[in-house]
């Protein structure tokens, strides 16, 4: 018991010493996203974006209309600016249209100077006092043009952090056009670093002598007078701005007093400004909120969005309104991004504890890494579309991937170098197409040995010892060389495994590292091949002047522990097993029984061809005699030489219980070379 723990203790400790090298990978791309999370950031944003590029918004209903300025519109009224009086016709049309709330995308700073602008301004004041209307602001650290206040009133829960950035200037309009308003809100947007608008602020702030201001945006100006309101409530905390309240909504608000931009599909309704000024109402402006923005070419603004490449500033406007009176937004909950470093780590350990079981079946690989990599993305997509959340499934999916073909790198470069070896070590004793059957397969013969049954050869010269002492050193190696290069040859065209060459002879075994089932068959014939060519080359052999050879073959079936034996520094595959011993002592029957071949008992007892019983004997380390077996043909031509020396005419082999032990045909190729040898 204590050696089998030891042993599942080392494989174990041998396993996990396997995984240290993907588990390093796993830390340090867990390391390079902690401390690069800020440029990966922009990886994530376009993940966001292909989020909504396949799952806009769903469109709700919103009452935004943009009344455009457009190229006909300029074409009919001449070029721009327009006379005030102009501008403020256009705001009486829309009203008479039927028009909630109109708010002008425009900053007036300067008074008209043309003949009739001094009357133009009073005009546009009176109909910005008598209409519920709202005018842009643009914040920034310039200096301050036409100040002006906040039209909202503001509720503050929480103290204001020195962390938020606030700005120190203001653009807006002439004052009598500011306080003729019922709201002021700002129109400036805040890219992101690659340019995208992705967050639309919706509250400002402007760092006065008096004090800090709070300001709307523009689209959360004219919500507050579509609603009805007078003023906010903002709640702010540690990191900035949390949420804010109006008209008995809540919305929740990034850090920055921002939202997202949720998208949809629809565009916003657009009535060209010339329409209006002609005496055309139009039924969509009724209840509406009209925004009155410059769209003719060279005169707007165009803004990169997450779904579209350039969108007009109102069209932003409208959107940030659409999504405020939906009630829904999109936001990364602060718990993602420890989320998706858990998920990484979790499917890369997961990925790397199959390893070894996916080695090698690279279809269930595939299938296991494609189930971890695409989990995150179904996991984002369902809380995207169901809750507004934002996960980043992409980066966690990568991470996975990496390790992944690291992990097979390394399973690749291992299984090479375990055939490397393979080859190495058994290209010796196997033949090329073995080695190459073995190298391709799952046996481990390289790591440790197994019990399994073998059929066993061995074969030698006979009186090698005798002739050894007569012939010199060169003769001695010329006639080994030649007997073991034939028994080298047969042994390995039946893919047999040479196991050693042991002087003048060779042991080699069938069946192992590789199954075959024929193993019994193979070294037969490997046997009778063996004993055919050497008779066949002895001719020519002693005609070059070398002693004949004769060789003893000796054949045993049985279970024996094969695999690599050794130390440290040295190690051969090989078998070991009282079947192997047995070989050996049976081969010197050969020269007792006066044939080339005989079969252990072990071999007889499961062979598919028929044998006889040739004898029995005592064999060192044996207890009793044990019978010994050979073919039929070889055993009827020692019988009959055996009754012509005594003068006895016999009918047929003389065995020990004087029949075959398996009354079996012989294979073709079995018994016509049987023919010839005898």
């Amino acid at each position: 018991m204590s050696l089998l723990a030891g042993s599942s203790w080392a494989d174990w400790r041998q396993a996990a010493r396997r995984k240290i090298s993907g588990l390093v990978v796993v830390f340090l791309l867990l390391a390079c996203h902690l401390a690069f999370d800020s440029p990966l950031s922009r990886l994530r944003e376009r993940t966001y974006d292909f989020y909504q590029f396949l799952a806009p918004r769903q469109a709700t209903s919103n009452p935004v209309v943009i009344v455009s300025i457009d190229d006909a519109s300029l074409k009919a009224h001449g070029r721009w600016p327009w006379n005030r009086g102009l501008l403020a016709d256009l705001v009486d049309g829309i009203t008479e249209s039927g028009a909630a709330v109109i708010g002008l995308a425009l900053v007036l700073p300067e008074a008209d100077t043309s003949p009739e602008g001094i009357a133009g301004d009073k005009r546009l004041a009176a109909a910005l006092a008598k209409n519920r209307t709202a005018l842009a602001v643009s914040l920034g650290n310039e200096a301050t043009v036409s100040e002006a206040e906040p039209k909202a009133g503001w509720s503050i829960v929480g103290q204001v952090p020195d962390t938020l950035p606030g700005f120190t200037g203001l653009t807006g309009s002439l004052a009598e056009f500011s306080n003729a308003a019922a709201g002021l809100g700002v129109i400036r947007t805040l890219p992101d670093p690659d340019g995208v608008l992705r967050h639309v602020p919706l509250l400002w702030l402007r760092n006065t002598a008096q004090g800090v201001q709070l300001w709307p945006s523009f689209a959360l100006e004219l919500l507050r007078l579509y609603a009805g309101q007078d003023g906010y409530i903002a709640r702010l905390n540690a990191a900035g701005f949390d949420a804010l309240r109006m008209a008995g909504a809540i919305v929740p608000l990034e850090p920055e007093g921002s939202i997202r931009l949720w998208e949809t599909a629809t565009d916003t309704p657009r009535i060209s400004a010339g329409t209006i000024l002609s005496g055309h109402s139009d039924p969509r402006l009724r209840d509406a909120i009209a925004i009155v923005d410059l769209s003719a070419v060279g005169l707007t603004q165009y803004l990169p969005t997450p779904t579209r490449p350039a969108r007009p500033g109102a069209d932003i406007h409208a959107d940030a309104i659409g999504q405020l009176l939906a009630g829904r937004y999109l936001a990364e909950p602060t718990h993602a991004r420890t989320l998706e470093r858990l998920w990484f780590v979790l499917s890369a350990v997961v990925f790397i504890g199959l390893s070894g079981v996916l080695a090698g079946r690279v279809v269930l690989g595939a299938l296991a890494l494609a189930l971890l990599a695409v989990t995150p993305f179904v996991f984002g997509a369902l809380e995207y579309s169901l809750q507004g959340a934002l996960y980043d499934p992409l980066q966690p999916a990568l991470a996975t991937i990496l390790v992944a073909s690291f992990e097979g790198y390394v399973l690749y470069r291992r299984s090479e170098q375990r055939r490397s070896t393979l080859a190495r070590q058994f290209s010796q004793y196997l033949s090329p197409s073995v080695v190459q059957r073995l190298a391709s397969s799952d046996t481990e013969a390289i790591l440790s040995g197994e019990k399994r049954e073998i059929t066993i050869l061995l074969s030698d010269i006979r009186g090698f010892t005798t002739m050894s002492e007569r012939l010199d050193t060169q003769e001695i190696a010329k006639v080994v060389n030649h007997f073991l290069g034939i028994a080298t040859d047969e042994i390995l065209k039946r893919d047999g495994t040479i196991d050693k060459f042991m002087g003048d002879a060779v042991l080699a075994f069938w069946n192992a590292p590789l199954d075959q089932p024929d193993h019994r068959e193979r070294a037969l014939d490997a046997g009778l091949a063996l004993i055919e060519r050497v008779k066949r080359e002895d001719a020519a052999f002693t005609a070059d002047g070398h002693p004949s050879i004769q060789i003893g073959v000796a054949i045993e079936t049985g279970i024996c522990s094969v695999g690599n034996f050794g130390s440290e520094r040295r190690f051969d595959y090989t078998a070991i097993g009282s079947p192997v011993n047995r070989t050996a002592r049976l081969e010197s029957t050969t020269k007792k029984l006066g044939i080339p071949l005989v079969l252990g008992p072990g071999f007889a007892e499961g062979a598919s061809m028929p044998v006889v019983q040739a004898g029995a004997f005592e064999l060192q380390g044996f207890k009793g005699e044990v019978p010994v077996f050979t073919i039929p043909e070889l055993h009827k031509g020692v019988s009959r030489e055996k009754s012509v020396q005594h003068g006895e005419q016999s009918d047929g082999p003389a065995v020990a219980d004087g029949s075959p032990l398996s009354p079996k045909t012989a294979p073709p190729d079995l018994a016509s070379r049987t023919r010839n040898i005898g």
